[in-house]
């Protein structure tokens, strides 16, 4: 627990970090005045100033992290670093680099991951040419007895063993056969979870639920397949593409589910269901750790440039109204716009949070 808790930390920080090192070394580079470089949300914890006037601060609230940029709220001044001084297409790159930093973070994780080597599903007929395939479980339905043994995505199935019968499943066909023979009787499953594996008894179900199966488990046949160092760009970017296609679309989905009344269908972890998915994906080896912080950060950046005030997104939204209407937003306007949905997201955060904790008893 305690390791554990310790990584998400620093999966957070390093997520944190990336994109605030974008705004602010952006806004160093445009000649934009920094006052603030802040890890969380405040009230404020401690900080440091440097020698140049910008303060470091460490904040109670570890849900993110800002910089604070003269003139970012808006407002008229004669200062040249003030950011409103500064063309639309320097503030849009200033604003927009949190958000290109946290996908430079992702592709060169995904680089990395294609060098150790990623998971491929391939089909049971093709055994023979993968005799490294292993049988593993991808997905585990609630209140199963999958899930009342706590077995998790990602667990491999080494061996099953009922009374005088036992198997090493080679492949997915094998595995779910010998379950079905054994409908109501106990099976003692040996599982691989990353490096440590360990036993556990269960019952398949003999009238399972639709959809479901015996043991309520979804299986893949997955082989680890590793790309040489030179190769490694192209296959991190190609990666790259298919996760942030696939968020994407999954961030149609749930916004098109709240907006048809079909909210309770929809599940969104917050700190303490990312704090779950973290210890999950540490006890599945490195390579699927650093996946996860990978999408985690593809996540911060497609969330981040949603055109919601307090994001960057809605900043952009300002710059954008601004340079057609060629006139400068009240900073009255400007900041209470943006204090409103700052705290619209840290409610947000914590209704989330409260459901997260809810859901653990």
């Amino acid at each position: 627990m305690l390791i554990t808790l310790i990584i998400f930390f620093v999966i957070l920080l390093a997520l944190v970090l990336s994109h605030e090192a974008g705004h602010f070394f952006s806004a160093l580079f445009f000649g934009i005045k920094v006052e603030e470089f802040g890890f969380g949300i405040p009230p404020r914890m401690f900080g440091v100033r440097s020698k140049k006037g910008i303060l470091y601060s460490f904040n109670w609230l570890p849900l993110g992290g800002f910089v604070k940029i003269t003139g970012e709220d808006g407002g008229e001044s004669q200062d040249p670093s003030h950011f409103s001084n500064k063309s639309s297409w320097v503030q849009t790159a200033v604003l927009a680099s949190g958000v290109f930093m946290n996908l430079v973070l992702a592709y060169v994780i995904f680089s990395a991951v294609a060098m150790m080597g990623t998971f491929e599903s391939v089909e049971d007929k093709d055994i023979a040419l993968y005799p490294d395939a292993k049988v593993m479980i991808v997905e585990t339905a609630p209140n199963s007895p999958a899930g009342t043994a706590k077995i998790e995505a990602g667990d491999v199935i080494n061996n099953m063993v009922s009374g005088a019968d036992s198997v090493t499943p080679k492949t997915i066909d094998e595995t779910q056969k010998f379950i079905e023979a054994h409908k109501g009787k106990e099976i003692l499953v040996v599982i691989l979870r990353g490096k440590t594996e360990f036993q556990t008894t269960i019952v398949p179900r003999a009238d399972p639920p639709a959809g479901e199966g015996p043991l309520g488990i979804a299986l893949s046949l997955v082989r680890i397949r590793k790309i040489p160092f030179y190769l490694a760009p192209i296959e991190g970017a190609q990666i790259m593409w298919n996760a942030t296609t696939a968020t994407l679309q999954g961030f149609w989905m749930l916004i098109g589910s709240l907006t048809t009344g079909g909210g309770e269908a929809v599940q969104v972890s917050g700190p303490v269901g990312i704090y779950n998915l973290t210890g999950q994906a540490t006890s599945m080896g490195l390579s699927v750790l650093l996946t996860f912080i990978a999408l985690l950060s593809i996540n911060l950046a497609i969330i981040n440039i949603l055109p919601i005030p307090g994001l960057d997104g809605g900043r952009l939204l300002f710059v954008i109204i601004e340079a057609i209407r060629g006139k400068k937003i009240s900073v009255n306007i400007s900041s209470a716009a943006h204090g409103l949905g700052l705290a619209l997201l840290i409610a947000l955060i914590l209704f989330i949070t409260f459901n997260d904790i809810k859901a653990l008893f």
